[in-house]
């Protein structure tokens, strides 16, 4: 699955950008070289989104999304408007920290309770000190992704136009690649910190099993491939 999002959100979309923009032209090919991605978001949070508050910001996302690409009018436009819409997030994410209540952190909370873990157990562990500041610091990072987002990005476009498009296909995996290695680091050191504080009491759900994997090595690939669908889909 892993290799499946490279492949729609990278390499498709570049690819067909370069050949078949002077077929249908610039504005037709950004929305078509975007569509694979989206329609494999759309089906894998109707597969996996039983998580309640990330449910809802991936959801809001994808709307948001398809909104942008599909309302722009022009090549120039779409482009414009995806700076627009990560000024929006950053301001989104800046607004969190400032309030005391990182996105992050509740990202993680949704993560923990579809493992098993008690909610409001696992909440009030969250908001601890030493884990507390681990949430501020990587919503920081999710800032410092936007901003880098939407200076890199604006000066490509007031530079090459739409030409600017094949780099924001690959600044914004790029970014998207780090942002959710980060993420990923921290929300398994944050778990195996929770797991050594407390015995947090756990709901046996049941997964299916891969007849290659044990167990444990299917429940670790699986949590880790669903873990980077919601840290890299509900950013922009």
């Amino acid at each position: 699955m892993l290799i499946v999002d490279f492949v729609l959100f990278f390499i498709f979309p570049l690819v067909f950008w370069e050949l078949c923009r002077e077929v249908v032209g610039d504005y037709p090919a950004m929305i078509l070289s975007t569509l694979p991605g989206i329609l494999y978001c759309l089906y894998r949070f109707n597969d996996t989104g039983r998580l309640n508050y990330t449910g809802i910001c991936v959801f809001l996302n994808l709307t948001a999304g398809l909104l942008v690409d599909f309302l722009s009018g022009s090549a120039l436009q779409l482009l414009w408007n995806n700076v627009f819409y990560s000024v929006a997030l950053l301001f989104i994410y800046s607004v969190s920290v400032a309030a005391r209540k990182p996105l992050y952190l509740y990202f993680t909370l949704d993560l923990m309770a579809m493992r098993g873990y008690d909610r409001k157990i696992t909440k009030e562990l969250f908001f601890e000190k030493k884990t507390y500041k681990l949430f501020q610091l990587i919503t920081l990072i999710y800032c410092a992704n936007e901003l880098i987002y939407i200076v890199c990005l604006s000066r490509w476009i007031m530079k090459y136009g739409v030409e600017a498009y094949r780099l924001d296909i690959i600044l914004d995996k790029s970014l998207n690649i780090m942002l959710s290695s980060a993420s990923l680091a921290i929300f398994f050191f944050i778990h195996q910190a929770i797991n050594e504080i407390t015995p947090v009491k756990k709901i046996p759900i049941a997964y299916p099993r891969r007849k290659s994997l044990p167990l444990s090595s299917h429940w670790t690939s699986y949590h880790f491939e669903r873990t980077y669908f919601y840290f890299s889909t509900h950013k922009r």
